[in-house]
């Protein structure tokens, strides 16, 4: 007797086949990724999100199927029950209160494991005792974490166990128990929360809670833009900022930044081996000019003063420390050894284009005062009817007559001049690396010699001229300081058909070789 029914479909099983994700989708609960691994997926209802504090079940199940379904069978009749309990009037409450026990012991293993201060270890009694006891330690615990290479986390860990504040504290959070009700317990437990807390602030202040534009990055961004400065300027102010949040600890409102933190930031710049006194100068004057700015800008800031901080003393002069001019020997010996290390019959890797780039950048800054960078931005269109007018400077943009001296610069510039080497972002220190290996071996070894020493140079050959003023100095060299409240009525020479002529005169009568 033949039977109409279908067959069982037989399936044989290699490895992972597709056969054993097939069982996955009849197991409930279970799914597998895409390396194997066998996973407990289940959403906790809505209403049991809150106290469980989770909104899904994710647990590993191994990679054994046949484990795996048991696994999870024995994890859905436990949830099952957990769900019920919850939904339970009777049990919730108990529930809830076994759940939040269970999570804070598991946090308080994770948190001992961390580096948790010993004196929880061996405690006796429930989870609430334990911790309800943590804040009457506080002192023995600051006192044996001062110095320690991991105080900062080991008093982090006492502040979310103690108190149930785990801002600070890695991981989850910890059971909240309420303080103590006795006057004098409560009136310790707020001391002891406030020493704890103020011990940390000093470690690793947190955040600034205050307006956002108050604080001392977005004011010195306001002051930058109020007072026009120059992009190269703006730059080092930005930087100069950020190292004062980096070494007070974050970015906050001005009066945060005492006399205290100011001492600090002072005594970090000093340790640091690449920062010379000079520099550190440098870093307090514009914060300086930044509370003066706010104290007159902005009302609640008007009794505002920087704090007194005193710096060290320089014990070298501007003189002593600056770029040394090259004497007239020594001009000679630079540019025979210019010459015939970029000239046409070197044997440099450097290319040809190059070369000649290189020598004309240096005649360029010894009769304009330019530095590298500016010399190689230079394009044709900046020169009308011998007249070189420079805008992309850090000092002050300014109208220069072309020399005699460098009368083939306008052809140099109409014909490609620095175009291709501009494109380069490090072509000015590959100029001054290459500068101050020639001149090295030709037997320089002032290390106050190098490539910005042209400019020097220049100045000096300018002093040098019977009846040169500072004005025609700085009209040529495109600095302003020291002209004071002139600026407001003196027109720029080289603005005036007499000034140009002026600097003309006096850059056409330089010789250097």
């Amino acid at each position: 007797m033949l039977y109409n029914f279908p067959l069982p479909a037989i399936h044989f099983v290699f490895f992972g086949s597709e056969d054993s994700v097939g069982r996955v989708e009849k197991a409930r609960y279970v799914t597998r990724t895409k390396d194997g691994l066998y996973r407990y997926n289940r959403r906790v209802p809505d209403d049991c999100q809150t106290a469980l504090r989770k909104r899904l079940w994710n647990l590993s199940l191994g990679r054994d199927y046949d484990q795996a379904v048991m696994r999870a069978a024995d994890l859905r009749r436990e949830h099952d029950a957990t769900i019920s309990r919850l939904r339970n009037p009777e049990t919730s409450e108990c529930e809830i209160v076994s759940q939040a026990t269970g999570r804070t012991s598991a946090r308080i293993a994770e948190l001992e494991h961390h580096g948790a201060p010993e004196a929880i270890e061996g405690e006796e009694g429930t989870v609430e005792d334990i911790l309800g006891a943590m804040w009457q330690r506080i002192p023995t615990v600051l006192r044996s974490a001062r110095g320690e290479p991991k105080e900062y986390a080991q008093l982090s860990i006492t502040q979310a166990l103690a108190f149930g504040d785990d801002s600070r504290a890695e991981g989850g959070a910890v059971m909240r128990l309420p303080p103590p009700s006795d006057p004098v317990a409560r009136m310790q437990y707020d001391a002891y929360k406030a020493m704890l807390a103020q011990r940390l602030e000093e470690l690793a202040p947190l955040p600034d809670q205050g307006a956002p534009e108050m604080r001392v990055s977005a004011l010195m961004e306001r002051y930058i833009k109020v007072q026009a400065l120059r992009p190269n300027t703006a730059r080092s102010y930005r930087q100069m900022v950020r190292r004062l949040i980096d070494n007070c600890g974050g970015d906050h409102a001005l009066p945060h930044y005492d006399r205290d933190r100011l001492r600090l930031h002072r005594d970090k710049l000093d340790a640091d081996p690449g920062v010379s006194v000079q520099t550190v100068e440098k870093h307090f004057a514009p914060l300086k000019a930044l509370w003066r700015w706010a104290a007159d800008e902005y009302d609640e800031l008007a009794d505002l003063q920087f704090p007194r901080v005193r710096l060290s003393k320089r014990v070298t002069t501007v003189e002593d420390s600056r770029w040394q001019a090259f004497n007239d020997v020594e001009m000679k010996c630079v540019w025979q050894a210019l010459c015939e290390a970029w000239g046409p019959k070197s044997t440099s890797r450097i290319k040809p284009e190059r070369r000649r780039a290189f020598l004309m950048a240096v005649r360029v800054m010894l009769y304009t005062g330019l530095r590298p960078a500016e010399v190689f931005r230079l394009t044709a269109a900046d020169v009308e009817n011998g007249i070189l007018t420079i805008l992309r400077t850090k000092t002050t943009a300014r109208k220069l007559p072309i020399s005699t001296n460098i009368s083939d610069l306008p052809e140099f510039l109409a014909n490609g001049g620095f175009e291709r080497d501009s494109q380069s972002k490090t072509i000015a220190v590959t100029m001054s690396d290459n500068f101050t290996k020639v001149i090295r071996h030709a037997g320089l070894t002032n290390d106050r010699h190098v490539l910005y020493s042209l400019k020097d140079t220049l100045v000096d050959r300018l002093q040098r001229q019977d009846g040169m003023t500072d004005d025609v100095i700085r009209g040529i060299i495109g600095h302003v300081v020291g002209q004071g409240k002139l600026r407001h009525y003196k027109t720029p020479f080289g603005e005036t058909a007499h000034g140009r002529a002026t600097m003309k005169q006096a850059l056409d009568a330089i010789t250097y070789w």
